[in-house]
């Protein structure tokens, strides 16, 4: 199960990178940059005179990086929330009909996933000894789970959906 989420996670990392380097081709605030004032100040403060190898290296870094702490983990814990939720919502729906859930089920759900997460994945940065074996992978294995983990996500997004369909 910790190889599993951690492959998740993986390849979530890897959408998210993709999608970062793609948005770089069209973000207007790359061009303040060029402005000569803005690149002694980044110069100054940053010690480098690629704003564009800072600001990827920002965002992309795979211990430290704004992507990786705060869109991929939280992405992360939202999938495993959205598995929760929909299957906590059709086993009671099964079970019994008449209850009303309220929000300490959702939370606590949140806090479980949270959680899960926290051990499987984010404790002691595990997911770097993860990601280590992973870079390993060919092409076609890199394809082939990054598909597989999109699916995956669509899947527990239409579960959700169908979830609250027949619960209602």
């Amino acid at each position: 199960m910790q190889k599993s989420i951690n492959k998740l996670h993986y390849c979530m990392h890897l959408i998210e990178t993709k999608l970062h380097f793609i948005s770089n081709k069209v973000n207007p605030f790359l061009l303040l940059y060029k402005i000569p004032y803005l690149k002694r100040r980044m110069k100054k403060i940053h010690g480098t005179d690629n704003p564009l190898k800072w600001y990827n290296d920002f965002w992309t870094d795979e211990k430290n990086g704004f992507g990786i702490n705060y869109f991929t983990h939280g992405l992360l814990v939202g999938v495993l929330y959205l598995i929760f939720i929909s299957i906590g919502i059709i086993i009671i729906s099964f079970i019994k009909p008449e209850i009303v859930l309220n929000e300490y089920y959702f939370i606590s759900l949140g806090v479980v996933s949270f959680i899960i997460c926290h051990y499987l994945v984010f404790r002691n940065d595990v997911y770097l000894k993860y990601f280590d074996e992973f870079k390993n992978w060919t092409k076609m294995e890199r394809r082939i789970n990054t598909l597989s983990s999109i699916i995956f996500i669509i899947f527990t997004i239409i579960l959700f959906f169908q979830s609250l369909i027949n619960f209602y």
